[in-house]
């Protein structure tokens, strides 16, 4: 009789990867030998196993401490790049880890080509030592954001223009030389060209095969930078616009038809939205009477879900844009905007399905009860946060306005409820921060004209008090019930970090920043894919389909996969709208090269004073080395520390006034010296 053959029978990777995510069990090798009836002299060959599966990312998603610590596998992690240093040393932080603990990634292996930011890589991580920086090196390379980037000609810190480039991503430090000066030229100052960094025999970075992009001061060219060097998804895909098409044209024949059976009908209540002047997706809609013990809330949310099936080509554009992207001078949608600005979209006299709270508060803005049903709705009349705020404030509005439709005391009642909402926020004590919200106005010609801080009204916390309200109540009932969404969870301040973001996590935990024990995002499914998430799940639980509750959940959503890719999406975003603010800030101040501006300084680092410019609200940095008398050469004495020395005495929060000596529009960069300090 044969002899068996020991190594064939081993398990599979792949078998090893199913029996691992089966269970939440620790196991050791011992136990995975005994579960595929393999004998113990087999251990030395099934680590070797586990060790290749590690390195090649294949135990990632596995529970927590599914593995015990005494295989002794390396610990791998996703890494997502967030920035390279001056040395050209990539630095980002782990994908999956809540607390996003920062990594530098100071070898990689060969012929992996250089992260750049965005970029996700598989790491293999040096043991952590405290709480500092970890190391690691790159072992894969998960996901390339873009493989060609933006480059202009750089600057020095006088202004003059230097023979080697700079990236337009504002993430990526240092300056570049071309790797190829024979075949190609440098660009003249103001022109972009995209072109590949790859690395020199001398292990330093080099542009490769620059062309032409045209001027970074042509109109749009500020915004066009933005998306490019953060890699943002601007195009749909073919079948995402025909399945929009389709929900549109059902959309329609929807109109003035019967309610479905399974939704209330809200149609005859005048529910409203209040959106800024530009806004075209409309996603969620409000109404409110008194009661005897208080108010009576109605907030209607768009019910995306039913347009947006799980795992159709329009939910994964959706998925991979995360949330849509909002810059001075254009919009990029999660959805096509057949979904965003129109079936989707609560325009007013339009039938459309929808999700709704219903709140009864008292007076104090106490919650006595609320619960979320499926509904279909009108709205009555499409308001700006001014037009609310000037019918509050008793000015009269055209006789043509469609304010004047509307129940005289609804608005009124409205803000008393808000009112009410925010008395009961104010004994949360939420922390209250400051917005730095500016508003930028264009020529003609697509230039910019003027930047205006944001004006805060009373319109705005009204309707945010409304969302607050909706949104706490969906997480509520999310926790209740068990339906699986993402939270909006807020860590509290630290000495180390007293300015935490509020972040998306598959677990329910508390958002500081609001005060409040569970939330979520749940009021813009348009314009966000958490709030999508959410509706999926409650909108599964409305109906009673405790199956489609559980399948509405992404695949991803218990290894946190789904909630760090958002989490990322988010500040893309962020920084892509103040890129481009900041780009737009550089082509206006230009006429005021060699002139003095005020600054107000935010914060004191060590590589000098970070500012805003008051003019244009952007930030900038105003760099030690730029105050005059920087190395105290006229200064004999031999008394004070170097910090002391180096620091002039400037405080948080001082207004100064600094020369500005150029700006760089295809980074958004001003280049700032002290006028003020000797």
């Amino acid at each position: 009789m044969p002899g068996r053959s020991e190594v064939a029978a081993l398990p599979s990777s792949a078998a090893l990867r199913a029996f691992l995510l089966d269970g939440t069990a620790p196991v050791g090798l011992t136990d995975i030998l005994r579960a595929f009836e393999r004998p113990i002299r087999d251990k030395a060959r099934l680590k070797a196993i586990l060790h290749d599966m590690a390195l090649s990312g294949a135990l990632l998603d596995l529970p927590a401490s599914r593995l015990k610590a005494a295989i002794g596998l390396p610990e791998t992690a996703r890494v997502r790049v967030t920035h390279l240093r001056m040395d050209g040393t990539p630095c980002g932080v782990l994908a999956d880890d809540p607390a996003a603990t920062p990594v530098a990634l100071t070898t990689r292996a060969p012929d992996l080509p250089c992260p750049i930011p965005g970029d996700m890589v598989l790491a293999r991580l040096r043991p952590a030592c405290g709480t500092h920086r970890r190391e690691a090196r790159a072992e894969h390379l998960l996901v390339r954001v873009a493989e060609k980037q933006a480059f202009s000609r750089a600057i020095d810190p006088t202004g003059t223009p230097m023979e080697r480039l700079w990236a337009c991503n504002p993430q990526i430090a240092g300056t570049f030389a071309l790797a190829t000066p024979e075949h190609h030229s440098l660009p003249e100052p103001g022109a972009v060209v995209m072109g590949t960094l790859c690395t020199m025999p001398d292990g330093t970075l080099a542009v490769h095969n620059p062309v032409a992009h045209g001027r970074a001061d042509t109109p749009g060219m500020a915004s066009q930078l933005s998306l490019l060097t953060h890699a943002a998804p601007t195009v749909f895909s073919d079948a995402a616009e025909q399945e929009g098409q389709r929900v549109a044209d059902c959309t329609a024949a929807m109109q003035g038809q019967p309610a479905p059976a399974d939704r209330q009908d809200l149609r005859a209540l005048p529910l409203i939205t209040l959106d800024d002047e530009t806004a075209q997706d409309f996603d969620d809609a409000i109404w409110a009477e008194p009661t005897d013990a208080g108010f009576h809330l109605l907030i209607a949310i768009a019910d995306v879900s039913h347009a947006v099936p799980a795992g159709s080509a329009l939910d994964r554009e959706a998925r991979l844009r995360g949330t849509s992207i909002y810059l001075p001078d254009r919009t990029v949608p999660m959805l096509p905007p057949s979904l965003s600005a129109n079936a989707c979209s609560l325009l007013p006299g339009q039938d459309r399905l929808c999700l709704f709270a219903d709140i009864q508060i008292t007076h104090e803005g106490e919650v006595l009860a609320g619960t979320i049903k499926r509904g279909i709705m009108r709205s009555a009349a499409r308001l700006t946060y001014h037009d609310a705020q000037a019918m509050l404030d008793g000015t009269l509005l055209p006789p043509t306005h469609p304010a004047h439709a509307l129940p005289a005391t609804l608005l009124q009642t409205l803000s008393a409820a808000a009112s009410a909402l925010e008395k009961a926020a104010t004994k949360r004590a939420p922390m209250r921060l400051d917005e730095d919200a500016w508003a930028i106005t264009f020529h003609p010609d697509g230039q910019p004209a003027a930047f205006v801080p944001r004006e805060r009204l009373a319109t705005h916390d009204m309707v945010a008090s409304f969302m607050i309200a909706a949104n706490t109540l969906a997480a509520s009932l999310a926790h209740e019930h068990h339906l699986p969404i993402l939270y909006r969870v807020h860590a509290a301040p630290t000495t180390a970090q007293p300015r935490p973001a509020a972040r998306y996590c598959a677990t329910a935990g508390r958002h500081n920043g609001l005060g409040l024990p569970l939330y979520t995002h749940f009021t813009s499914p348009i314009r966000r894919y958490a709030d999508l998430v959410a509706h999926r799940a409650i909108s599964a639980w409305c109906v009673g389909n405790t199956t489609a509750t559980v399948a509405c959940a992404p695949p991803d959503m218990q290894d946190r996969t789904l909630a760090s890719h958002l989490n990322f999406t988010e500040r893309r975003a962020a920084r892509s709208a103040q890129d481009s603010q900041n780009r737009l800030a550089a082509a206006f101040l230009r006429p005021d090269i060699g002139q003095n501006v005020n600054i107000h300084v935010t914060t004191t680092t060590r590589h000098g004073l970070c500012v805003r410019l008051t003019k244009t609200g952007t930030p900038s940095l105003l760099p030690w080395s730029a105050f005059p008398d920087y190395a105290r050469m006229n200064d004999d004495s031999l008394h004070g520390s170097i910090a002391d020395r180096y620091t002039p005495p400037v405080q948080n929060g001082a207004l100064l006034m600094a020369d500005l000596l150029a700006t760089c529009p295809a980074r958004g960069v001003c280049v700032l010296a002290s006028s003020t300090h000797a």
